[in-house]
């Protein structure tokens, strides 16, 4: 029941902001105007030690006022699946992992209606995602910021829905987390 209320208050002050016709800071014509996702990335805390977990949740909203569209259900983290994890130390240098995501969901049965979610204005879907300080190789005392780029797996060819988010859109950047890990 709170997850239903949330989505119907969310989606309600949705009506009342206005965002400009703009999908990863492009213009499009009207022709061409297509639902604006955005991916919202939060942490469990800001501070860590070396030997902690983090605990990440990533949300791909409909940022859009009245366009539906419709996202690839089966969430997970990996280049073949929908997210991928960048991560980069206090002077901006790309930190290598000791872990690499490969999620790999069940085949997509384009059959079933489950297998895609629409998403209204305002709406998001989301996932958990839970890793080592250590495996990110940031266990290092020091400040970084990490992000998530959201990335359909599937092709624009292969569902029969529409409009559907595919992988010819393109990838869609989060916000940048700034975390602080100390000794």
């Amino acid at each position: 029941m709170k997850r239903v209320l949330i989505l119907v208050v969310t989606g309600f002050l949705g009506l009342f902001v206005s965002h400009p016709q703009s999908v990863n800071g492009q213009s499009t014509s009207p022709k061409e105007k297509r639902p604006r996702l955005v991916v919202e990335l939060t942490s469990d805390k800001v501070v860590y030690r070396p030997k902690d977990d983090i605990k990440l949740k990533v949300m791909v909203k409909n940022d859009e006022l009245s366009d539906d569209v419709f996202v690839y259900g089966d969430m997970g983290f990996g280049y073949s699946a929908s997210f991928t994890l960048f991560r980069r130390d206090a002077k901006g240098r790309e930190v290598p992992t000791r872990f690499i995501d490969h999620y790999r969901g069940t085949p997509p049965n384009f059959d079933d209606p489950y297998t895609f979610v629409k998403l209204s204005s305002g709406t998001f879907l989301g996932i958990g995602y839970e890793n080592s300080i250590y495996n990110l190789n940031v266990e290092r005392p020091g400040k970084y910021r990490l992000w998530v780029e959201y990335h359909s797996p599937i092709s624009k060819s292969e569902a029969k829905i529409a409009p559907f988010w595919s992988s010819e859109d393109g990838n869609v950047k989060s916000n940048v987390l700034e975390i602080l890990v100390r000794p």
